[in-house]
């Protein structure tokens, strides 16, 4: 991920001395699905800088806090998860503004390094706009600890945009990637590469040869409705049921009984199987027995 490098090369140059940057937060924004967090949890392993290690003492350091905002959330509650990433209990009465005196200085004093907040777009819900703009403040503030750089990573849907919109401050401190959906025939390519991967490489199995067609990775694509994380779902059940009826290799059908069990579809809207395929919104695989929806005038 181009953006995770972009990070790193600043921390590399920070820690040098070296001004660096001042755009140290990504903000990593897609549907559900779209594969966000599987792909930033494949990759931040890979990052050096920020994969454990032990200090003098042969103690373990965290330098990477990985969490999700709570419920609800606001400055305090925020401060208080990531202390208690870092193992730290807060004692004693403090204002809001000394928990973040405290917060900075666990966070320099434990090598932490950097921090992933997932599905971010929780700090919207039930907040007002002046809770909304303390988080803001305190994210502001993480990035800009004296001579203690942290880079900040924050995935969430699209909802997530908003909160990024209302200041500019931040925005000006950050990076922004989209994890937009794949389309078929522009992503095929890509498309069998992840089914190939997934198949041989995760899961073990071979494939069919009803699995290796360009209308099988359409269909697929539609399947996943063209999300990344979805799509790799699918295939991975797929595998595992063929798995269980003692076969190492996967089939059509099983695509299409995982797609039956995921969505809730009757055969007719299986798009693995059904003749109008192309036709199907897999989001209204149980339009058939969902009752209609009242109006707030008719109600």
């Amino acid at each position: 991920m181009g953006f995770i490098e972009k990070l790193r090369k600043n921390a590399r140059a920070l820690e040098k001395g070296q001004r660096g940057s001042h755009r140290r937060s990504l903000f990593v924004i897609g549907e559900t699905g779209s594969g966000k967090t599987r792909s930033i949890k494949r990759i931040l392993p890979q990052i050096d800088e920020w994969t454990p290690v032990k200090n003098q003492w042969g103690d373990p350091v965290t330098r990477l806090l990985c969490i999700k905002p709570p419920k609800p959330c606001n400055m305090r509650a925020l401060a208080v998860e990531l202390l208690s990433a870092m193992g730290v209990p807060l004692r004693g009465r403090k204002t809001d503004p000394e928990v973040y005196v405290f917060l900075k200085e666990q966070l320099k004093e434990r090598g932490v390094r950097a921090i992933w907040i997932d599905e971010m777009q929780d700090v919207l819900r039930n907040n007002t706009p002046k809770a909304i703009q303390a988080i803001q403040d305190v994210l502001k503030a993480l990035v800009q600890i004296d001579d203690w750089p942290i880079h900040t990573i924050y995935s969430g849907v699209p909802a997530l945009a908003a909160f990024l919109q209302g200041d500019r401050q931040l925005a000006r401190r950050s990076y922004v990637m989209r994890y937009e959906p794949m389309e078929y025939p522009d992503d095929e390519e890509w498309i069998e590469k992840i089914i190939e991967t997934t198949c041989s490489e995760d899961c073990g199995m071979t494939r069919a040869d009803d699995t290796r067609t360009d209308v099988f990775r359409e269909k697929l694509c539609i399947a996943a409705c063209g999300a990344f994380g979805t799509l790799v779902e699918i295939v991975q059940e797929a595998c595992f049921r063929a798995a269980e009826m003692g076969r190492s290799q996967v089939k059509l059908s099983d695509f299409s009984k995982v797609y039956e069990e995921m969505t809730g579809c009757t055969r007719r809207d299986n798009v693995f199987v059904a003749p109008n395929w192309r036709e199907i919104v897999p989001a209204n695989a149980l339009d058939d027995i969902a009752p209609p929806v009242k109006s707030r005038r008719s109600a």
